[in-house]
């Protein structure tokens, strides 16, 4: 599914697994966010919830990376730096100095696939190493993952979607666990309700 991810059983098994903790209440939008601690520490958070569009229309505002600063607030910019095909680019992304932004400005730098199977889209990232851009003066480099996002239609419903987000990331620094166990949950939340919003614009521009 998602070949950036640690082999494709990991992802349906994150994406299913019942014996995880319930992180957050549930929002008014209905996102629900748990967490599982895996081999080596590694603290993976899933948000499940329900968007009023197709996966084609949400992978379609997902995959334009470099317009994501205009509806995504905590994003400054995001740059492809290669593209390998249409389904694969390499990236470097910078989180914006936002108020109440915990975790403070980092830069990333990744690898970003997606791929299909049957009705479902899955969207993948992890961190990558460029010999020809190292670590940026300034910032702190965290490592994404790796991280997928799984979008699906609802079987009842074709123009509404289930998706599926598992994070999981190095904030790098010296940041106690708690406060970044405290903020990621809260930033997927703050993305989810960003999508949704240029989700309705899109809508909202068609009619």
């Amino acid at each position: 599914k998602c070949s950036v991810i640690s082999g494709p059983n990991e992802v349906e098994r994150l994406s299913q697994e019942n014996d995880i903790i319930r992180n957050l209440p549930e929002t008014e939008n209905g996102d629900v966010i748990y967490s599982k601690v895996l081999s080596g520490d590694r603290k993976v958070f899933r948000l499940e919830t329900v968007l009023d569009a197709t996966p084609e229309e949400i992978h379609h505002i997902l995959w334009k990376v470099e317009e994501m600063h205009q509806w995504n607030p905590s994003i400054k910019n995001i740059k492809v730096l290669k593209q390998a095909g249409p389904e694969t680019m390499v990236t470097h992304e910078v989180s914006a100095e936002t108020a109440g932004n915990l975790i403070g400005q980092r830069d990333f730098l990744s690898v970003r696939h997606f791929s299909r199977q049957e009705s479902c889209i899955y969207l993948g990232g992890a961190a990558t190493h460029l010999e020809t851009f190292p670590p940026q003066k300034g910032f702190v480099r965290a490592e994404d993952g790796p991280t997928c996002i799984i979008i699906e239609p609802l079987a009842d419903d074709t123009g509404r979607s289930h998706f599926t987000w598992l994070l999981n990331m190095d904030v790098k620094g010296w940041l106690p666990k708690s406060i970044v166990n405290q903020a990621l949950p809260r930033a997927q939340v703050d993305f989810t309700r960003c999508l949704r919003r240029r989700l309705q614009n899109n809508i909202s521009n068609e009619n």
